[in-house]
This record gives C-alpha cells, structure tokens and sequence, in this order.
C-alpha cells in the first residue's frame, strides 16, 4: 500500500458517507478507502458492494463515541499502513436521535458527544499518522444549520428552524475545522469544513423526503479530500461556493 493515498471516512456505511467512499473508489484508482462503521458487519456488507470499482476498500470498525474504539482503529492503521493521508469526519447523528431524551441537558450531551467530542478525539489521534502523509487532508462535515450567520439571517431558507443541540453542535464543528487548519496549516495540512446539504439518508429523518441526492452530497467532501499542496485551506463550502462561519 506504499503508492496508495490511504483515506478514513467515519460513519461511512450509509448514507453520504457511503456515498463518499463510493465517489472516492469510483474515480480515485490510487485510493484505498477504509469504510469506518459503528457496526463491523454493516461496515463489512457496505466495503463488499464497492469492491469492483477502481480504488480498493477495506471496512474497520470505528464508534467514535468510544474512547477505546477510536485508539484501536488508530493503532490498526498504523500497524498495517503506518500513515494516514486523508481523514474525512463524517459519523454525526441529528436532532432527531436525540428528541426522546428526557432534558435538554441530555439531548445536548448525547448530540455533542458524538458530533463534538467523537470527531475532536478522533482527529487528535490521527494527526500523528496524518503527518506522515505528503499531503493531509482532513474534511469536516458540517452543515449550513451551524453558521451563525445564517442562523440571524431572515432569509435563510431554515431560519427560525430551532434544532438546538444539532444546530449547536455543527456551530462547534466548525470551530474544530478553524483550529486545526490554525495549527497544522504551517505543516502542510489542508484542513477544510463543507456541508453537504440536505439530502434523502436517514439522517434526516422526516425531513429526508425533501431532501436532495445522496450522491450529490458526496461532492463537495470529496473535491476537498482530494486537494493538492496548492489548494484551499481552512474554508467552510458547499456546492455552490463559500458559507458564512
């Protein structure tokens, strides 16, 4: 695997993370793609079904709510590759994972502890191995609901929408991905935020059946996953060009 870019992408047997690894394996013959599931068999099951395509895949098993979990996937990728080049933080649950919780305390916890704290702890583990790669990437999945400046703007097309610890937890996200390309910008990292936009997955939950293509929301991370030592650094995207922080 010396010659291949060696790429992680969390929460990655459904939905967009699914469809990242399929963009990444279908165009990007160098790759080897690491398929990051909660569920081993799901992970395993969701890697079969992209073998045929021209990068390779592998599934690990990875629940970044768990401490354990994220230091052996790590001690596994450095065992049998010895690097990491990209790192795409794609695991989050939404709102709607955390509606049945009895408080807003708990709901706020429950939402930050998988989408704040899992993607913080698992990037600090990776950045040693991200360091030996030529060119580390790191991909933040966000989402437009984070921006502060689309929150006040009364013509964001969600405004007023109150999904507290979802909407608040991106917000935080987003100040990961500015911290990190803060501090290892200046060792050749490229470190960027997108949002992917609202499409048809079960993340979405109800609101899934107006939302966009899945594949469509593979874009943009992808285009980001696949910079070169001359592209964009520390920008928060979608589709359509730059978002508000």
């Amino acid at each position: 695997m010396a010659s291949k870019t060696i790429v992680l992408v969390s929460g990655a047997n459904q939905g967009l993370g699914y469809e990242m690894c399929k963009k990444l394996a279908t165009e990007q013959p160098d790759f080897h793609i690491l398929v990051a599931s909660r569920d081993d068999k799901r992970g395993r099951e969701a890697a079969a079904t992209l073998q045929d395509l021209q990068g390779t895949v592998e599934a690990v098993q990875l629940d970044i709510s768990k401490d354990n979990s994220i230091e052996a996937c790590v001690k596994w990728i450095d065992t049998k590759f010895g690097r990491l080049d990209v790192l795409i933080n794609n695991a989050a649950i939404s709102d709607y994972s955390v509606r049945d919780e009895p408080t807003i305390r708990a709901m706020m916890q429950k939402c930050f502890d998988t989408n704040v704290f899992g993607t913080a702890s698992l990037t600090d583990a990776c950045v040693p191995l991200l360091q030996k790669g030529t060119v580390p990437r790191i991909v933040f999945v966000s989402s437009e609901m984070g921006s502060v400046g689309n929150t006040l703007d009364p013509k964001f097309p969600y405004y007023g929408a109150h999904y507290v610890s979802y909407k608040a937890s991106k917000s935080a996200v987003n100040m990961l991905g500015a911290m990190y390309a803060v501090k290892h910008g200046k060792d050749g990292f490229k470190v960027n935020v997108c949002c992917p936009g609202l499409r048809a997955t079960n993340f979405a939950g109800p609101l899934s059946g107006t939302g966009g293509d899945p594949e469509e929301g593979a874009i943009n991370a992808c285009r980001l996953a696949t910079v070169g030592a001359d592209g964009e650094m520390g920008t928060f995207t979608n589709l359509e060009g730059t978002l508000p922080w």
